[in-house]
């Protein structure tokens, strides 16, 4: 792969690892509602 490549490849994995992480700091567990605790890094992606 050339260089412009990989940067392309790591650009579009950032952004859905971000959104993934995005997704998952805004939603509950469904299930019994058991939510584990989330760490402080992860709280900072949530949307509201």
């Amino acid at each position: 792969m050339k260089t412009q490549d990989k940067k392309v490849a790591a650009k579009a994995l950032t952004v859905i690892a971000n959104h993934a992480l995005s997704v998952a700091a805004n939603s509950r567990c469904m299930v019994f509602f058991h939510q584990p605790k989330q760490p402080d890094e992860v709280k900072k992606f949530r949307r509201f």
